[in-house]
């Protein structure tokens, strides 16, 4: 059996990364499309339930374009994730069994926990507040949608 020199996950993974840089440069132009945050939020527990060191270093990859894009904190948005996937995760699986229902509570506690996050380290290191738009709650529902079908 012979075996193929490329790997198919690793031109995939270059394909979406080269796909996402582009598509989050437009979502900073045009503010009806979302960032994507919250699918990031998704493919990250999803790579940590499944033990897949590929996906995982893509979705670090992403995260880190979605900070430069957006002007967050170095490795903050990972530091969320580990913090939420480590600590909140397991007490909402105990309660909640509702596939649909937890899937939503990603989405929700990317954009919000997120925001209370970069609050807290602002106040921290005393720089300038950030402010949070209506826009938010169209990229909860978009997202949410988009999740429903992966």
């Amino acid at each position: 059996m012979q075996r193929s020199i490329t790997y198919p996950f690793y031109i995939k993974a270059t394909f979406v990364f080269i796909l996402f840089v582009l598509y989050e440069s437009m979502s900073s132009i045009y503010l009806f499309l979302p960032p994507l945050f919250g699918v990031i939020f998704f493919y990250f527990i999803r790579a940590l339930d499944k033990q897949d060191i590929g996906l995982l270093f893509l979705i670090v990859l992403l995260a880190l374009v979605f900070e430069a894009e957006k002007g967050y904190l170095f490795l903050s948005s990972l530091v969320y994730f580990s913090f939420v996937y480590k600590f909140i995760l397991p007490k909402l699986h105990q309660v909640i069994e509702c596939k649909r229902c937890m899937h939503f509570l990603y989405i929700f506690l990317a954009y919000i926990g997120f925001w209370l996050f970069t609050l807290l380290l602002q106040q921290i290191f005393w720089m300038e507040h950030a402010s949070m738009s209506w826009n938010v709650l169209w990229y909860i529902l978009v997202e949410f949608l988009v999740v429903g079908l992966l």
